[in-house]
C-alpha cells in the first residue's frame, strides 16, 4: 500500500467574471485580501456570467492600493467597471445614463435623468416588482434589445458613506428569463411640490433632445445617432416625462409610463456640407441631422473636440436657411424664407433672414464661401470723402478718371481704409450707415466686382 494519498485541491478561483452592458469583465482579485475579495464578489453576485470569455480585465488589487477602505474599493471599483464597459461598446449601443427595469414579458422601461434626479431611488422603490436592469447605464442597440448592467447600487448608509449592494440584497427582482426590449423612454423629474400621484405627460423629441444627449455616452462614436434616437422614440410610442415627488408612487403609474407619449415625426435632413462660391452660404460640416414636424424643426449633431460633439435644434426660420444653404446667396435664402412662410407684415424680411444667417454662422450650422481681399489696384489715385471720390487710374496712357458718389463714395472710403473681404468693408460702410453688415454685403460685393473690371481694385485669398 502507498504510504501518502495525494489529492488534486481546487484552487479559490481569483477571477470573477461579470457582464456590463453585454461586455464580459474579469475582475481580478489576485492579491486582494480575502474580506476585500468576499466583499467584491458579494457586491456583483447579481451580475455574475458563465461560459463565456472575458473581453476586459479590471485589476481589483490596483484599486484597493489606492484606497483606505473597503468601501472605497466598492465605489472605485463600480466606476471602474462602468467606464471600462461603456468604452468596450461605444457606438455599438445607445448607453443612457438611467435606471432600467424589466416586466414579465422582457420590455423595458427606461428612466433617464442627471445624477440626484432619483434613478436609484426609483430603482430601489420599483425594483421590488420590476425587474433590474441598471440603475447606472442602459445599453440599447439598433433593434431595440437592452443589454443589462446589474451592478451594485449605491445605498447611504452609517455616517454618510455610500455602501455597494448587490440588488438581491436590497430585494430587487431578477430579470425574466426571456430577450429585454426597451418598452418606453421616460425623462425623470422630480419635484418636491409635486402632487401625491405621479404625472406623466408626453414629451416632444425636439423639446426632450438636449437632455437625452445629454445623458448619453460616446454619442460622436454611434452612426447617425439622431436618426438611430429618433427611430427608437418612434417604435417606442415617442417620449415621456414623469413629474414626482415620492419614489414608491411610481409603482401606481407603470401601465402610464408604457403609454404611448408624443408622437415623433421624422426624417433624415440635408447632411452634406456643400460647397459655397465667394459670399455665399452652404451647410456647415454635421455627423447626423434629422427634420421634425410641427413645428418644423431641424437637429444637428456638429463634430466636436470631445465624445458628444456638440447638439443644436434649430428653429423657427433656420430649417428653411438650413435647408436652402446650398451655394445659396442673401436674395436665395430671403426667397427661401418667404416661399415657406409668406412675408410678414410690417417687418423686414431681409433684415430678419439676415440675422438669422449671421446667427447660423456664427455657430457654425452655415458656412461662407472663401472669401477675396479686396485692395485698390497699384497706380490708383483718389482724392475726395464719403460725398464724393475722384479715382484716377495712372496705369493708363490716358488717364481715366471716375467720380464716386453717393453709396459708391461710401465704399470705397470703406475699402481705401487698407482693403478687406467684403464682409470686411460691409462692416465699415455698416458702422456709418446704422444698419446690419449683412443687409449691405450683396451691394458691397457687386461694386468692387465693378471697379475689379475698371481696374481700379484686385483680390486675393483670404488666408
Amino acid at each position: 500500500m502507498p504510504l501518502f494519498v495525494f489529492r488534486t485541491l481546487s484552487p479559490v478561483a481569483t477571477t470573477l467574471l461579470i457582464e456590463a452592458l453585454g461586455a464580459i469583465v474579469a475582475l481580478d482579485l489576485e492579491g486582494v485580501d480575502e474580506s476585500v475579495t468576499d466583499a467584491v464578489r458579494s457586491a456583483w453576485r447579481d451580475a455574475v456570467a458563465h461560459g463565456r470569455e472575458p473581453e476586459l480585465v479590471v485589476s481589483v488589487a490596483e484599486i484597493a492600493a489606492h484606497a483606505a477602505s473597503t468601501e472605497q474599493v466598492l465605489s472605485d471599483l463600480s466606476q471602474r467597471v462602468t467606464l471600462e464597459a461603456i468604452t468596450a461598446r461605444k457606438g455599438e449601443l445607445w448607453m443612457l445614463h438611467a435606471t432600467g427595469l424589466a416586466l414579465p414579458d422582457g420590455r423595458v422601461i427606461v428612466l433617464v435623468g442627471p445624477s440626484g434626479r432619483g434613478k436609484t431611488t426609483a430603482a430601489r422603490a420599483l425594483g421590488a416588482h420590476l425587474g433590474y436592469v441598471s440603475d447606472e447605464t442602459v445599453g440599447i442597440d439598433r433593434d431595440g434589445r437592452v443589454h443589462p448592467y446589474r451592478k451594485p447600487l449605491s445605498v447611504i448608509e452609517g455616517a454618510g458613506f455610500k455602501a455597494q449592494l448587490a440588488p438581491s440584497e436590497l430585494g430587487l427582482a431578477p430579470l425574466p428569463a426571456v430577450p429585454l426590449q426597451v418598452a418606453a423612454v421616460v425623462l425623470l423629474d422630480r419635484q418636491a411640490d409635486a402632487a401625491d400621484v405621479p404625472v406623466v405627460e408626453p414629451v416632444d423629441l425636439g423639446d426632450a433632445v438636449d437632455e437625452l444627449v445629454t445623458q448619453t455616452s460616446f454619442l460622436a462614436s454611434m452612426a447617425s445617432p439622431l436618426q438611430w434616437l429618433a427611430a427608437l422614440l418612434e417604435r417606442t410610442g415617442g417620449m415621456r416625462r414623469v413629474v414626482y415627488r415620492e419614489a414608491a408612487a411610481l409603482h401606481d403609474v407603470v401601465d402610464d409610463l408604457l403609454a404611448p407619449g408624443a408622437s415623433t415625426t421624422w426624417a433624415p435632413a440635408a447632411r452634406e456640407a456643400t460647397v459655397a462660391s465667394a459670399g455665399a452660404y452652404s451647410r456647415g460640416e454635421v455627423q447626423d441631422a434629422v427634420a421634425l414636424a410641427h413645428p418644423d424643426r431641424v437637429v444637428v449633431l456638429q463634430p466636436g473636440d470631445g465624445a458628444m460633439g456638440m447638439v443644436r435644434v434649430l428653429g423657427g426660420i433656420a430649417p428653411a436657411l438650413w435647408d436652402a444653404a446650398d451655394d445659396a446667396r442673401i436674395d436665395d435664402l430671403v426667397d427661401a424664407a418667404v416661399a415657406h412662410f409668406g412675408a410678414p407684415e410690417g417687418q423686414d424680411v431681409r433684415a430678419l433672414v439676415a440675422q438669422a444667417v449671421a446667427e447660423l454662422v456664427e455657430v457654425g450650422a452655415l458656412r461662407r464661401g472663401e472669401e477675396r481681399v479686396w485692395q485698390v489696384a497699384p497706380d490708383v489715385a483718389w482724392h475726395g470723402d464719403h460725398a464724393r471720390v475722384v479715382v484716377l487710374d495712372l496705369a493708363q496712357d490716358d488717364v481715366d478718371v471716375h467720380a464716386l458718389e453717393g453709396s459708391a463714395a461710401v465704399i470705397w472710403m470703406a475699402l481705401a481704409e487698407g482693403g478687406g473681404t467684403v464682409d470686411e468693408i460691409s462692416a465699415r460702410v455698416a458702422e456709418d450707415a446704422g444698419v446690419p453688415a449683412l443687409l449691405l454685403r450683396d451691394e458691397v460685393a457687386r461694386f468692387h466686382e465693378v471697379l475689379s473690371a475698371a481696374g481700379l481694385v484686385r483680390y486675393g485669398s483670404c488666408t
